[in-house]
Formats: structure tokens, C-alpha cells, sequence
């Protein structure tokens, strides 16, 4: 005898959430010496740094995450970053909206090339005011790019 199940499984799939952070309902902004464009599919971030002092340069943008599920949301970054003259370090950073800083990470110098990273992100982030940022700090003069071509967040 065959048993069939009439009525709706219940999925963990449909309860996760991927969020483009770079799509056009999410707008960037900028910050010190940083230049923007951005386009559904990528955000460039450019820094054009002509003095010896240290440059804190940055897209930012302020959000709110919301999730039922109190669990790690995971953040899927694929960018390319490059010091054509200079030097300066890249990394990502979530803060809160009393600016304490909730996550960060470094990002590679890629020398222009593509990369994909996936960071576990602390559940604090959701429900509740944030802003994501990218940021490219110089230590003198140069020119310097970060471009994000997905930067997207998986709720589960």
C-alpha cells in the first residue's frame, strides 16, 4: 500500500531571504574622498587621495535588516580592489546607528582581479537601524578602486 500526503511540506527554502545590497533600492553614499557609481549589478567605489596624511574614504549605506528567525545571516561579496598608485587598505564594516561597530573585515588588494568571499555575519545586525560599509583608507597619495559587483545577504 502506497501512503500519499495531501497538504503543503514545509520548507526551510522558503523561509530564507537573499537582499541585493546593490541593486537600485539600495542607494550608497559617499564619504570623504570616495567617488560612487553604481548600477544594479555593481558598485564602484573610487579614491583619488593627493596629500601624505591618512584618507578615511567610504560607501556607506544605512539599512535595516529584518528577519523572523534570530539566526547568522551570511554576506556573499565578489569585488575586486586595486591600489593603482599608493598604497591603502579595503575592508568591510557594519555598524549601528550609535556607531558602534558590529562586524568587520579586511578585504584583499586583488590587483584588480575578481574574487568571491562569504562571511558568517553576528545576528545583532537584525532588526534594527544599520549601515554597511566599504571602505578604502590611504596612507598618502594615490589612486585606489573597490568594485563590488554582488553584494548580497542570505536570511535564513
Amino acid at each position: 500500500m502506497i501512503a500519499s500526503y495531501v497538504g503543503a511540506w514545509p520548507s526551510a527554502l522558503a523561509q530564507i531571504q537573499e537582499i541585493n545590497l546593490i541593486d537600485e533600492k539600495n542607494r550608497w553614499r559617499p564619504f570623504g574622498a570616495a567617488i560612487l557609481t553604481q548600477n544594479n549589478t555593481e558598485l564602484n567605489v573610487i579614491v583619488v587621495a593627493d596629500h601624505n596624511d591618512t584618507l578615511w574614504s567610504r560607501a556607506f549605506l544605512p539599512t535595516q535588516i529584518n528577519a523572523s528567525a534570530n539566526k547568522s545571516p551570511i554576506l556573499n561579496l565578489d569585488y575586486g580592489s586595486k591600489s593603482h598608485l599608493g598604497n591603502a587598505t579595503f575592508f568591510s564594516e557594519i555598524r549601528d546607528n550609535k556607531s558602534n561597530i558590529l562586524w568587520n573585515k579586511f578585504l584583499n588588494d586583488t590587483s584588480g582581479v575578481l574574487t568571491q568571499s562569504t562571511f558568517t555575519l553576528p545576528n545583532n545586525i537584525l532588526n534594527q537601524p544599520i549601515e554597511f560599509r566599504f571602505y578604502v583608507v590611504t596612507n598618502g597619495s594615490g589612486e585606489h578602486t573597490l568594485d563590488v559587483k554582488r553584494a548580497s545577504l542570505i536570511t535564513p
